[in-house]
């Protein structure tokens, strides 16, 4: 990987009262090619820097033990102003004590991407970079941003596709539902995932014609693939928190499942974080979708605006883990200590939950551990057309019936 090339843009803040270590981490930084870094030694002054310009970094390092203003009051103040950027906790704390501090870390609004333990090792930092990367991911040079009139344009022409990927049950490996993913076909642009459109979508009013069109083509495929493959499952479709500024939502969709005789119960509605959900007229027609019978998920939990207090007003069946909270699990204790916190509110509230972003056999292995209802990743299958699906399907099917195999994985 070109870690230059990938991460010339992006730009982290280091916060420790040790100048060694500042300058330790500026140039393991600066090894995987985030060049602009710069470093605070007090929370005071960290604090007056990024209220003058909260979106100037993506990511902080922010250690918990400095004189004045520690770290956890700085994260406080940070959860208090909002802050978007990425946190990474650094400590050489007891773990009791960071244990106890990061469990209250994971009741804030933050995007806590993990923790480091000091001394610091290099083969954590650039692990750290990666999952930087993830959350701020730039779109790929062979993948534009589409102009609206080409977003436009492919919706009209009939070019929404639906990729498909299962979510695996924790107790017996089966299919627990499929969630319906968007691609739009540009033709000798090639098929292009939802970070090429999706935000022209959202911004440019487009977002309720191109939910039309993924379950024009969903609808029909979900259930031929019920059907062929005698598996019952539900149906995950994604709806931006946009979209409950509608109040027709909850009829519109209801009557696109009785033109596929799609059984309501069968439909599980995803609401993404990326858009907090706050607004009295959102949060009605949240609600209302839960009158007419649609189940309910919120998905990337842990990423965006929603935190483990506001779970208990908000009227969801399901709960799914971003993958950054997935990813290297097995290695972070500050991952642990929030899946943990999640896994037993969640447990109090009877909501399911579900591990997305699932790629490593020892992340699979904790998250089993932690109690998690689902797991949904390439670790089991990446997202397929529907005759892929099948093939794939009916391959999992043969494998984990084979005795002896357990939380086996066909492409």
């Amino acid at each position: 990987m070109d870690f230059a090339k990938d991460h010339a843009e992006t730009s982290v803040l280091v916060i420790d009262d040790s100048r060694a270590i500042c300058q330790l981490l500026t140039a393991m930084l600066k090894d995987f090619g985030i060049t602009q870094v710069d470093y605070c030694h007090s929370g005071e002054e960290a604090l007056h820097k990024l209220e003058r310009d909260p979106a100037a970094y993506e990511a902080l390092f922010i250690d918990l033990h400095m004189d004045g203003m520690d770290g956890l009051e700085l994260i406080h103040q940070l959860n208090e102003m909002h802050y978007r950027g990425g946190i990474i906790v650094m400590s050489a704390l007891d773990k009791k004590i960071l244990d106890f501090t990061l469990e209250v870390i994971s009741n804030y609004n933050l995007r806590v991407l993990g923790s480091a333990e000091k001394p610091l090792e290099k083969t954590l930092i650039a692990f750290m970079v990666k999952r930087i990367k993830s959350y701020f991911p730039q779109v790929s040079r062979r993948e534009k941003v589409l102009k609206r009139r080409e977003v436009y344009q492919a919706i009209k022409d009939n070019r929404v596709l639906s990729y498909f990927q299962p979510k695996i049950s924790s107790i017996d490996n089966s299919v627990l539902g499929l969630e319906c993913l968007v691609r739009l076909d540009m033709g000798s642009g090639g098929v292009v995932s939802p970070a090429a459109f999706l935000p022209v979508a959202e911004r440019f009013e487009l977002i309720e014609a191109l939910t039309d069109a993924t379950l024009i083509s969903a609808l029909p495929q979900f259930m031929e693939f019920c059907q062929k493959e005698n598996c019952d499952c539900s149906l995950a479709i994604n709806i931006s928190p946009l979209q409950l500024y509608n109040n027709l939502l909850p009829e519109s969709l209801s009557d696109y499942l009785q033109r596929f005789q799609v059984p309501k119960e069968k439909v599980i509605l995803e609401i993404t974080e990326n858009h907090a959900i706050r607004e009295e007229n959102q949060l009605k027609n949240l609600n209302r979708l839960r009158i007419h019978g649609f189940q309910l998920s919120l998905d990337d939990f842990g990423a965006g605006f929603t935190n483990l207090r506001q779970l208990k007003n908000l009227p969801f069946n399901e709960i799914k883990l971003d993958a950054q909270l997935i990813d290297g699990i097995h290695r972070d204790r500050v991952l642990r200590v929030i899946v943990e916190s999640i896994r037993k509110v969640t447990t109090e509230m009877g909501l399911r939950l579900i591990a997305e972003g699932v790629s490593e056999s020892s992340d699979l292995q904790v998250v089993n551990d932690l109690g998690v209802d689902g797991y949904q990743g390439f670790l089991f299958c990446r997202p397929k057309p529907l005759l892929e699906l099948i093939r794939w399907h009916q391959a999992w099917q043969k494998t984990i019936s084979t005795p002896g195999i357990e939380q086996s994985k066909p492409r």
